[in-house]
């Protein structure tokens, strides 16, 4: 009966003997007490061990069948969870300390595979220890007991006893169990996180992203496999709003831009159970719909483009898998059409031009919904407005996919039509189309225009086909355009005979059937149950950091060189003929110190009034000082206030040093309050122009990035000074002290002991829970007149200077997020001002749009820039070749060859990175 689920599981169908009975209850309520008092007041470790076994013996053995399926009871009364709480506290307490004592009991206590209740308990104390030790080797056993826990079949017994549909139910006791389900979801899920934030470079393996979510996933395919094999025979009911809950928070959580390996092999199990033939397999399509469909937006976005990308697809078929897996959520779930509808289509990022089994997955699916005719009709309009925008492209491949998807869209359309025999209005497509094209044409790349040409050409051959008065067909020569296009136009072409529905389909060259290999995608997740989880993460950093012994030796002998130095020193002869007595004036108070304010709001006032020099002067020595120490606990309007008081302060008196105190003053007022403060300066820096000087607003600019760069404490590297070089030296005799120390360096013998770990004095960017403040109201504004500059009137440049600090300010927020979460955003927002500008007859600003681009190349990894913005540079490397070219190698100098050589040095810069 329960043959998948007993090949998967490894359970026996035969549970052990096991007393249940109240003599049975009452002994366990006696070896817990017992045990409990053992561990705290015992040292033996004998003693302790004997006292662990006797409760391990009378508590629940290894899961059955049995007992998932309510065939048997439970073995571990409710009533007695809070005994086995308190044992386990105690265990806690009193031996991880002395850990790796009882190491084997102890886990098998913290693992026990029985219900629900019992696992959310054991998950909870286990993180509220891990939140409040302080000691290392107690938080290594508590990292160990949580691997070990995340690895049993603890969280499995958790998820079916939680997801179990109880009839009759009331709704108090359905509430509850959802928000401790929820609870425990959340600290199961977020495990690796708190680990990692508690032992730092002594984390596991098995807590890395990789090997987490490879267990978790796993513990999801084997539910799945229980519910619809006990629904299939007994007929089973759960809850799998719950089950999704947990899949939509580990979806979300480790997507890694869609690389995850769990998530891809989950994915593509999915997508083997739904194309399987065995005899539940309508029941197993079922569930997957209904999983998918209760699932969070986020969730079903991230898991919408996977499915598209990894159902493989049967051109000998008339029914793909990709109906099998999704089913009726489109018609069911606003949130799959609108994610299908509105956002996929215009998000497509092929690997090539040949890449369209998105494309071809997608349009299949819309044309098995409901009322598929309109749905179509009505995403042809829409992705041919958008293609027709060709000045809004972002690349090239992205307009491709688009054209891809319109053509292979009017293929679905057409064949519908000829199905239903029904009437399709095609003027408005016309138009749209022709006014397209005629985009397409006025643009310089051959590449575009080849799209905007072949596009046109194969949809209205397309349409030829259900149209009664044909005219002649288009027909353009791509042959003088070169191989990219020709490719193109062949990729076009290719798609729009890849109609599934058609009988008419071409299925791609030396095509060969591929269904997901089930079998080998479970023994990758058994595989990594195999590894050793207790050995740790290795990074290649370590090793290039460490100094040689060589190093080592020449800084010791520094040291001892700087040591000796420093004893040769003597004091300067006082001057003896000084009779005068000086007046002790250590007590004396300044007269500044008597007029200076104590409160931040004193200060206001007093600056604002500024009615005396002394008392102007008071408070600017102590402005910075107030605000650091003040600031961070009071009300937003405060930080308002202060900040136009400063930013438009001028020097009524002299003040040494006033232009400084003002600047670090306004720094100092946006570090305390990052939100309120960034988001105020952004605003008055996107004003009306006239309303502020361009001083003014190069000055809030250049508060926004010392306020980033001390956040994110970015500090400047400073370079070692040059020596000067003696060229003749005179030979003289070196005195005593000197042979001293030359005698002790060469005789001194070095120990050396266990060098600091490179990444212990490594820290978290403070920046990164406020980047956002910062960023897109600079980038964006508050949607009114942003940032606007008359770049028509070429007789003043003031403009330009403005641009020039602004572009260098929003470079700068963007080389201060790196190691962010939001980097890889910032970035994508940062190349559509690249994409923008690049083309600027300014040196200047093509000088400062090619830093932007040094920002984004510098601040995100090789592995971003290789993947997501792989398309995008490149294009943006083709335009800094253009600019190396362009290099007048008859006359040097000037703005246009300082360009073309800092173009190269950039070119430079992104092979080595992304190499």
């Amino acid at each position: 009966m329960y043959q998948t689920v007993l090949g998967t599981f490894r359970y026996s169908l035969f549970a052990e003997e096991c007393e249940w009975s109240e003599p049975g209850v009452r002994a366990l309520v006696q070896a817990l007490r017992h045990a409990t008092r053992v561990v705290y007041e015992s040292a033996d470790a004998g003693r302790v061990a004997l006292a662990l076994q006797a409760v391990r013996a009378r508590l629940p053995p290894a899961l059955t069948v049995q007992r998932l399926c309510g065939a048997d009871p439970a073995l571990l009364p409710a009533a007695r969870l809070p005994l086995l709480a308190d044992l386990l506290s105690a265990c806690v307490r009193a031996l991880l300390p002395r850990w790796p004592l009882c190491r084997d009991l102890l886990a098998q206590l913290f693992t026990l595979e029985e219900s629900f209740a019992l696992s959310h308990d054991t998950l909870a104390l286990l993180c509220g220890f891990l939140h409040s030790e302080t000691e290392p080797a107690t938080l290594r056993a508590l990292a160990h007991l949580l691997l070990r826990y995340a690895k049993s079949d603890a969280v499995l017994a958790a998820v079916l006893d939680a997801t179990r549909y109880e009839r009759g139910e009331p709704e108090p006791a359905r509430r509850l169990r959802r928000d401790t389900w929820e609870d425990y979801v959340q600290l199961l899920v977020s495990l690796p996180e708190r680990v990692a934030n508690r032992l730092r470079t002594d984390t596991p393996k098995g807590f890395s992203r990789e090997n987490y979510s490879h267990y978790i996933f796993f513990h999801i395919i084997r539910a799945i496999e229980y519910m619809v094999e006990s629904t299939y025979h007994h007929g089973d009911q759960y809850n799998v709003k719950l089950l999704a809950h947990l899949v939509s928070k580990m979806v979300t959580n480790y997507y890694m831009s869609g690389n995850s390996p769990a998530l891809l092999s989950f994915v593509d199990i999915l997508a083997a159970w739904a194309d399987a033939t065995d005899h539940n397999k309508f029941v197993k399509r079922k569930l997957i719909q209904t999983l998918l469909r209760n699932l969070i937006r986020q969730a079903i976005e991230y898991l919408s483009i996977t499915l598209l990308r990894r159902c493989p697809i049967n051109y000998l078929n008339n029914q793909q898998i990709i109906y099998n897996v999704i089913g009726e959520n489109y018609n069911s779930n606003p949130d799959w059409k609108q994610i299908l509808s509105y956002k996929i289509p215009f998000n497509i990022r092929p690997k090539d031009f040949n890449d369209t089994i998105i494309a071809e997955n997608l349009m299949y699916y819309f044309c098995t919904t409901r009322n598929s005719e309109h749905n179509v009709s009505d995403l042809i309009m829409r992705l041919c407005a958008a293609w027709s925008d060709v000045t809004r492209a972002s690349d090239l491949r992205a307009q491709l996919s688009l054209a891809q998807l319109l053509a292979l869209a009017v293929r679905y359309r057409v064949t519908m039509s000829l199905w239903n025999n029904t009437h399709w209005r095609t003027h408005d497509l016309k138009a749209l189309l022709f006014k397209g094209m005629a985009k397409h044409l006025d643009m310089l790349a051959p590449e575009i225009r080849c799209i905007g040409m072949a596009t046109v050409e194969i949809i209205l051959k397309i349409l030829s086909e259900i149209e009664e008065n044909k005219a002649g067909d288009l027909e353009f020569d791509y042959e003088s355009m070169g191989d990219t296009c020709k490719e193109i136009h062949k990729s076009l072409k290719d798609i729009s005979m890849r109609c599934l529905i058609d009988h008419r389909r071409l299925a791609p060259d030396k095509f060969v059937y591929k269904p997901p290999n089930i079998k080998r995608l479970l023994d990758n997740f058994a595989y990594k149950f195999m590894e050793d989880e207790n050995s740790l993460i290795h990074n290649t950093i370590v090793t290039c950091a460490v100094k040689g012994p060589e190093q080592t030796k020449e800084i010791v002998k520094t040291i001892i060189s700087v040591k000796l130095d420093a004893l040769d020193g003597k004091p300067e002869d006082l001057d003896s003929d000084d009779d005068l007595v000086p007046y002790d004036m250590s007590n004396d108070v300044h007269v500044n110190v008597r007029k200076q304010p104590h409160y931040l709001r004193d200060l206001l006032e007093l600056l604002a009034e500024a009615d005396d020099a002394e008392v102007f002067e008071a408070c600017l020595e102590v402005a910075e000082d107030l605000v650091n120490k003040q600031l961070r606990n009071e009300d937003p309007k405060l930080t308002v206030d202060l900040l136009d008081l400063f930013v438009h302060l001028d020097a009524k008196y002299q003040v040494e040093g006033f232009d400084l105190i003002k600047f670090n003053t306004c720094v100092a007022v946006v570090c305390c309050q990052p939100r309120v403060g960034a988001e105020h300066l952004c605003k008055e820096i996107h004003t009306d122009v006239g309303r502020y000087s361009i001083a003014t607003k190069v000055f809030m600019l250049d508060v926004i990035s010392e306020a980033v760069n001390r956040i994110a404490d970015v500090r400047a590297q400073s370079e070692p000074q040059p020596k000067d070089e003696v060229i003749c030296e005179e030979q003289a005799e070196p005195p005593a002290e000197e042979i001293i120390r030359r005698r002790l360096i060469n005789k001194t013998r070095y120990f050396h002991t266990m060098r600091q770990h490179p990444f212990a004095k490594a820290k978290k960017n403070q920046f990164a829970s406020v980047s956002d403040y910062f960023f897109y109201p600079l980038l964006g504004g508050f949607g009114h007149k942003q940032l606007t500059l008359s770049h028509h009137n070429l007789k003043q440049d003031v403009d330009s200077i403005l641009l020039l600090k602004y572009l260098t300010v929003i470079g700068n927020v963007v080389l201060a997020s790196k190691n962010c979460p939001k980097c890889s955003t910032y970035c994508w927002e940062v190349v559509r001002i690249i994409m923008y500008l690049r083309y600027t007859p300014d040196p200047k600003i093509q000088m400062c749009v090619m830093t932007l681009l040094a920002s984004v190349v510098i601040s995100l990894p090789a592995s971003v820039l290789n993947t997501e913005f792989f398309d995008v540079i490149v294009d943006l490397g083709g335009w800094l070749s253009d600019s190396v070219n362009k290099l007048d190698l008859m006359s040097f100098g000037g703005p246009k060859s300082e360009l073309a050589m800092f173009a190269a040095q950039l070119l430079r810069l992104i092979k080595d990175t992304c190499s």
